[in-house]
């Protein structure tokens, strides 16, 4: 029987969380990375195993694979809190963990990047780091089985309080009101599964991870359909201010707005995940408003 162990880098945090429930959903035994005892202790209550250790620190990543014997690990880097929105230091982080998981002999590697990565305006800069670390991966040869997997926007970043976002019963917010093409880090983490399932299928092949599409008025009819309460579409903060104080992001959604972009499609994702989460899924099964109340009655 193959081997099911998994190791999930910076499990506990927004994506690795989706992706460590997908991944035991699928039948792996989950291994994630988290810094602190606090974290081990949301892992374990998961089902997940937790492994301490800094996973940005390719000594410290060294030792999570020897602890755990997982031989596949699905590796994120993250900009904006682990690399100090620092695209070089990301790249650095990003190189250390391809290098634990070379130096550990795995049998397949699954890297998050994002859906059009190299397409967007130089001026987005949380992307950079995703197209070096394609280009890294590449440049390996046949030494070191990965696959790309390539989400596009979070349902997630609908109720994310800690960006000013929290989901309220009667409104849904987000930075356009424009049609975007959305995922689940659920679906993420499915995606990882069948790319884990059948690594000679999939080896050095990228997956868009495109659930479902819909502008915010969709988005909103969607909540109201699962809650059975009339939802306002809103977006999070005026256009002007990611304009002038967000820049990154600003250039971000305007190749939503403008580019009409990611190029790929949920019927394409859909031939890997055939019951990618709808905007009606995710609520469902987020379950909860900000505040804690049920959004279902």
């Amino acid at each position: 029987m193959p081997d099911k162990r998994v190791l999930v880098l910076n499990a506990t945090g927004k994506t690795g969380t989706g992706v460590c429930r997908a991944l035991k959903d699928a039948g792996y035994a989950v291994h994630g990375t988290t810094r602190s005892p606090a974290g081990g202790a949301i892992l374990t209550a998961a089902g997940v195993t937790p492994v301490i250790a800094n996973y940005t620190n390719q000594a410290d990543l060294d030792r999570a694979f020897a602890e755990s014997g997982a031989r596949k690990v699905f590796i994120l880097t993250d900009y904006f809190q682990a690399a100090r929105k620092s695209v070089a230091l990301e790249v650095e982080q990003g190189k250390a963990a391809i290098a634990a998981a070379r130096a550990a002999d795995v049998d397949h590697l699954v890297f998050m990047s994002v859906a059009d990565a190299e397409c967007f305006d130089e001026r987005t800069h949380h992307l950079h780091a995703k197209v070096a670390l394609e280009a890294h991966l590449r440049a390996q040869g046949d030494g070191l089985p990965y696959s790309i997997v390539r989400p596009c926007a979070f349902f997630e970043n609908l109720d994310d309080a800690a960006n000013w976002n929290p989901l309220k019963k009667g409104v849904v917010r987000f930075l356009t009101r424009a049609e975007c093409k959305w995922t689940s880090t659920y679906d993420i983490g499915r995606a990882a599964a069948v790319h884990f399932g059948d690594p000679a299928a999939w080896l050095g092949r990228t997956t868009d991870v495109i659930s479902w599409q819909g502008d915010l008025d969709a988005v909103a009819a969607a909540l109201a359909t699962v809650s059975g309460v009339p939802t306002k579409a809103k977006l999070a903060m005026p256009r002007w201010v990611t304009r002038l104080l967000l820049n990154d992001l600003h250039h971000m959604l305007l190749y939503y707005e403008q580019e009409k972009g990611p190029k790929g499609t949920p019927a394409e994702f859909k031939k890997v995940v055939p019951d990618a989460m709808s905007a009606e899924d995710w609520f469902r099964s987020h379950g909860r408003y900000a505040d804690g109340e049920p959004i279902c009655a």
